[in-house]
């Protein structure tokens, strides 16, 4: 007898509730049993295939030719950035390779490792001045903070602006921003970012934003359009991957406290479990590709111009590419997770990232001897990034 053919799942993608009542997996693994890939309606547009499987979200991303991130990366048809100048993550091509260099350059490993005990000292204090014996919030006060100084110090924002810079990119980046909050967010963070561009152009620093007014070796400089949307994209994604990777990863050591006591004894297994840590949080849901032209695909003929989200998180979670993916292990390895994208839109700030989230838990573990939550965590209402608004905690 022949096993029936899976049901179509009911459209739940778009539902910001689904990602705060923590269900997206159970939604996830129901579009993975579908034989190809599940096309989701979109309210004010022509809807979306969502990507749900390891080799799939794999292969979409490592083939930038056929799918485009020039149309934009988020799924509604707008971009982070506004109409001018697009940033290097919603760059094809010849004008990506250009954009992307600059980047590569500004955050490049020997540079950030030049700052690692600049990163630790940050950690150390933030951590030192963190409530000893009373409930606080994990996110306000250390999760957000760290990023917040570490990132403003790598790009070189006064350490009195960064604030309010974090605050507006919170905007560029929430879901439920309406356009006109998002532009206004997005004017005034442009009006900074020139104001700080001409002061590196005229007087050069030792920091990633002097690296990017410079000119490459071709003599050529970023415009002034372009230089907004890369400081966009990096005061957003230098701040958000971090804080949500820590907070999320704390949870869920106090709630898998083997795991934390293995990881306090034994703090070498940071290597193979911040890639665990990576693989669970995925901070970045999703990003959206744009088929460059006509093709038959994952089992389906989709026409050039059709949207496909590539779900990361989904991906990270297959079972066809992890072993027992519903668990939570630290020494997973080999670990070839996406959760900071694959291919040449790999995430830019990956090596901070990493490197913040090591030098966090060993001085965790340095510093503080007992932790325990207080109440629930709360998350971001997003079907965009995975991350916790409050983490009520208390240590010694």
């Amino acid at each position: 007898m022949n096993a029936p053919a899976p049901m179509i799942p009911p459209p739940r993608l778009l539902d910001i509730s689904l990602f705060q009542e923590r269900r997206e997996h159970d939604y996830f693994d129901e579009i993975r049993a579908l034989d190809t890939p599940y096309l989701h309606p979109e309210e004010n547009g022509p809807g979306f295939y969502a990507l749900t499987r390891y080799d799939q979200v794999w292969e979409a991303a490592r083939n930038p030719r056929l799918f485009l991130s020039g149309s934009g990366t988020q799924i509604a048809d707008k971009r982070a950035e506004g109409k001018g100048a697009p940033s290097v993550h919603n760059a094809d091509a010849q004008l990506h390779r250009h954009l992307r260099d600059f980047g590569r350059r500004a955050m490049a490993q020997p540079l950030l490792e030049l700052r690692r005990e600049r990163v630790r000292e940050i950690v150390q204090d933030i951590i030192a001045r963190a409530p000893r014996g009373e409930t606080f919030d994990f996110v306000e006060h250390v999760a957000l903070t760290i990023p917040m100084t570490v990132f403003g110090e790598v790009l070189g924002i006064p350490e009195a602006d960064r604030g309010y810079l974090v605050e507006r990119a919170n905007t560029m980046s929430s879901v439920l921003a309406t356009a006109e909050e998002q532009a206004s967010a997005r004017g005034h963070l442009f009006e900074y970012f020139r104001e700080l561009a001409a002061d590196r152009r005229s007087q050069s620093r030792d920091d990633a934003a002097s690296v990017l007014v410079a000119p490459n070796k071709k003599g050529i400089e970023l415009s002034e359009e372009e230089l907004d949307a890369y400081f966009l994209l990096l005061v957003i994604a230098g701040n958000d991957t971090t804080r949500f990777l820590l907070a999320w990863v704390l949870e869920q050591l106090l709630h898998q406290p083997d795991a934390m006591i293995a990881l306090r004894g034994d703090p070498r297994q940071l290597k193979t479990g911040t890639e665990e840590m990576v693989r669970w949080v995925t901070p970045v849901i999703h990003m959206r590709r744009t088929l460059a032209e006509d093709a038959e695909i994952f089992g389906i003929e989709a026409k050039a111009g059709s949207k496909f989200v590539l779900y990361f998180s989904a991906a990270n979670r297959d079972p066809a590419a992890f072993e027992n993916p519903q668990e939570f292990r630290l020494d997973r390895w080999p670990n070839t997770h996406v959760g900071f994208g694959a291919g040449q839109h790999i995430c830019l700030g990956a090596y901070l990232a990493r490197m913040e989230t090591q030098i966090f838990f060993e001085e965790y573990f340095r510093q503080v001897g007992h932790c325990e939550l207080v109440g629930e965590a709360e998350r971001i209402p997003s079907f965009w990034f995975a991350g916790l608004d409050k983490l009520p905690v208390r240590w010694s």
